[in-house]
């Protein structure tokens, strides 16, 4: 896969034979994101580096360049239009046979110090974009670049959609896990009309209150991925539905007992938490802020709404809680290690491309991720191989030594990479 010439294709035609391919700006980007680079100003390291540009075989833009290049190919977003075009070809060739992933999603703040940053719930001045995860490449399949005063439970049926368009011809969304911003009825029926299994962190309502108080439930407990018991964790699953008209579905209700401090600093909000009137209208889709979680008593209450019956409710309790590994951690990997934590424009359209660009850049990650294990079996043995970046890898490849012993690997390398 030659993706530079997939990026050329799908991007506008160039103005003039002097100007630089929109490929020739990613690369530098991507280039300086692997590296290590936060800012446009980073890509100087990759100007300085002789041998690395010998390798590469490209021009590198300079900063105010590229941040002039962001800002014209966000117009109209025809930039993110055609980046998306160009990850699709990526997926695709990571993808192969795989027909049907798991998509996970989420939405994270970047903390923005810009002209056009909204005031955040969490009271800062920030972005507020939303990332669709792959589980099975650890890839992301589709962003979509928000305000910071945009409600995390804001179109994510309309975001699903786009992730699904997003995929490869013939790759369907089989399985699909959200937090509570996603509990919502037109998300559950479009899960039931489409085949889309589903787990889904509940809001608690009154009216699920009322039932978890009651003695007479059949508590199971809850049993970890070796199958023995967890201390103090149980679960039961109840038949539930939203709306007057809505899919019935399985709700798995948590019950955790409040231990050792927290159960002290809960036993002075208590009295509070009792009176909470969480008598939500769940009718029809609404931004009610509910609780994902209740304290009553000595117990903490969650439940996960799922339409998985062949699951146990522990199986399905640890599907969902692996969505902490597949989505919010790579989503930290995606802005503390490929230049997403800051955005470089005064313009919301600007970032919103640059963030795409990060997106390819770790989506190349994943793919050498894939590539390079980071155990390998052999002859009945563990030989631990180090994870190099694509950028690292590239350069290496020139000067690398592959020292194989019983234990380990090691590569030998100059010492200014």
């Amino acid at each position: 896969m030659d993706l530079s010439k997939t990026i050329d294709q799908h991007f506008p035609a160039l103005g003039s034979n002097c100007a630089l391919k929109a490929s020739t700006f990613i690369n530098t980007l991507v280039l300086s994101q692997h590296e290590g680079g936060e800012c446009l100003d980073d890509v100087v390291h990759i100007a300085k580096d002789k041998a690395l540009r010998l390798v590469t075989n490209q021009q590198v833009p300079t900063p105010q360049a590229i941040g002039t290049w962001l800002r014209r190919l966000s117009k109209d977003n025809q930039g993110i239009k055609a980046l998306r075009k160009a990850n699709k070809t990526l997926l695709k060739a990571t993808l192969n046979n795989c027909k049907n992933i798991t998509l996970d999603i989420d939405t994270s703040e970047v903390i923005a110090n810009k002209a056009d940053a909204q005031w955040t719930y969490k009271g800062n001045k920030s972005y507020m974009p939303m990332v669709g995860h792959i589980a099975q490449t650890g890839q992301i399949v589709a962003t979509d670049f928000r305000a910071g005063n945009v409600s995390p439970n804001t179109d994510n049926l309309g975001f699903i959609k786009t992730c699904q368009d997003a995929l490869p011809k013939d790759t369907n969304i089989k399985k699909l896990r959200i937090d509570a911003a996603g509990y919502q009825a037109s998300i559950i029926d479009y899960c039931f009309e489409n085949d889309i299994e589903f787990s889904i962190r509940a809001k608690m309502c009154q009216s699920l209150k009322d039932i978890l108080v009651d003695k007479d439930n059949q508590w199971q407990p809850l049993v970890d991925k070796k199958g023995k018991a967890i201390d103090g964790q149980a679960t039961f699953r109840m038949r539930h539905f939203m709306g007057d008209k809505g899919k019935v579905f399985d709700l798995i209700v948590q019950r955790s007992v409040v231990t050792g401090q927290v159960e002290l600093d809960l036993e002075l909000e208590l009295d509070l938490d009792l009176e909470l009137d969480l008598d939500l209208n769940l009718n029809s889709n609404n931004n009610t802020q509910a609780p994902e979680q209740i304290t009553t008593g000595p117990y903490i209450y969650r439940a996960i709404a799922t339409n998985l019956e062949i699951l146990s409710d522990s199986k399905i309790v640890h599907f969902y809680n692996q969505r902490a590994e597949d989505s919010e951690n790579r989503i930290k990997e995606l802005k503390n290690d490929f230049g997403a934590k800051q955005m470089p424009c005064a313009d919301f359209n600007a970032n919103a491309l640059y963030f795409d660009i990060c997106s390819l850049s770790y989506n190349l990650f994943a793919l050498m991720r894939q590539l390079l294990p980071l155990s390998l079996p052999i002859k009945g043995q563990s030989i631990y191989a180090i994870v190099f970046t694509p950028l690292l890898l590239k350069s290496l490849k020139q000067v690398e030594k592959l020292l194989l012993n019983a234990r380990h690997n090691t590569i030998n390398y100059s010492p200014r990479y």
